[in-house]
């Protein structure tokens, strides 16, 4: 064989390399994700230990799926009676009950930005008490 074709091989061989190490890069960064408690931002801390009533239906759904922080969210203005192995409806607040936050989280992805959830506690009618996050957008159109 020829130097040249030493070299040829080579160049192909670390082009490659770099590509695939390229490639292994950008899918982590992808998969990259932070979770951080935000409680004390006086954005959020101005919500949390206090009870918000309902104007409207509510259900906290359980989610096999969820990737966030709890397998509960909080879903307003929903009274649904979800019942699948994936999803269930585990509880349907009605207007005028109250709801309470305990903590504030952030979520960032390189791919979907940062959100931020507060997150809620409350006991279901079996007796077991269950941590549920609510996606906050900066207001509450129905609480009180």
């Amino acid at each position: 064989m020829s130097n040249n074709s030493k070299r040829v091989k080579r160049i192909v061989f670390a082009g490659l390399f770099f590509f695939v190490i390229m490639f292994i890069g950008v899918f982590c960064a992808l998969m990259y994700d932070s979770k951080k408690d935000v409680s004390e931002d006086e954005r959020y801390a101005k919500c949390l230990n206090i009870p918000f009533k309902l104007k409207e239906h509510a259900t906290i759904r359980w989610n096999a799926n969820n990737l966030r922080f709890k397998n509960y969210s909080l879903i307003l203005n929903e009274a649904s009676a979800y019942d699948t192995p994936e999803v269930k409806s585990v509880k349907i607040y009605q207007p005028g009950e109250t709801v309470t936050f305990i903590s504030a989280k952030s979520y960032s992805s390189l791919h979907v930005g940062t959100t931020y959830y507060l997150i809620g506690r409350d006991t279901l009618d079996t007796g077991e008490v269950i941590d549920f996050e609510y996606y906050y957008t900066g207001d509450f159109p129905l609480f009180e």
